[in-house]
């Protein structure tokens, strides 16, 4: 019998800082939220109610499911979901389909906020262009197509992302 417990596989960053002890996920998270003005950014970027749960609240649960890095959102829902809202999942699923939300400006906005907030660098900025391919299954799956993937030296299907980021001796910071 294997009676070795399993580590849920959080992000690096993130698994270390909950280790030294003392934080909850939860409430790190909810300061970095409000210290950022997420619901500004929200509302500057289009982002309005449609469902009984406001949308500030769906986008905090969407955010907090990606940086636990949770494989899906039905599992996120059976863990979590109730500790932090009455939403049921299908209004995440919802919020995530919603072809009316700019997501893209968001994430340049937040980007914007992260690279004012960064201390002044003395070495050279350099932007980092990253070219990945994420691999999607699933019959109404939009914008997947075939790719060939070097890294595993096949093709596969999925969708192919170009990110430009901001990086200098305080960190790199994601642009778009």
């Amino acid at each position: 019998m294997n009676t070795a417990i399993k580590k849920t596989g959080l992000p690096a960053l993130t698994a270390n800082l909950l280790e030294k002890g003392g934080y909850l996920a939860d409430n790190l998270f909810a300061d970095l939220w409000k210290q950022v003005g997420m619901k500004t950014l929200l509302n500057k970027s289009g982002f309005r109610k449609r469902s009984k749960t406001p949308i500030s609240d769906l986008v905090y649960i969407l955010t907090l499911w990606v940086w636990l890095k949770k494989d899906s959102i039905a599992m996120f829902a059976q863990e979590s979901l109730k500790h932090f809202t009455h939403a049921e999942k299908d209004a995440l699923y919802s919020t995530l389909n919603r072809e009316d939300l700019n997501w893209r400006q968001l994430n340049l906005k937040v980007a914007i906020k992260a690279v004012q907030q960064m201390p002044p660098c003395t070495t050279a900025k350099v932007f980092v262009l990253d070219d990945s391919i994420k691999i999607r299954h699933g019959k109404k799956m939009p914008g997947g197509s075939s790719h060939f993937d070097h890294t595993l030296g096949r093709s596969v299907m999925g969708q192919q992302v170009l990110n430009l980021g901001l990086s200098c001796e305080h960190g790199t910071c994601s642009i778009g």
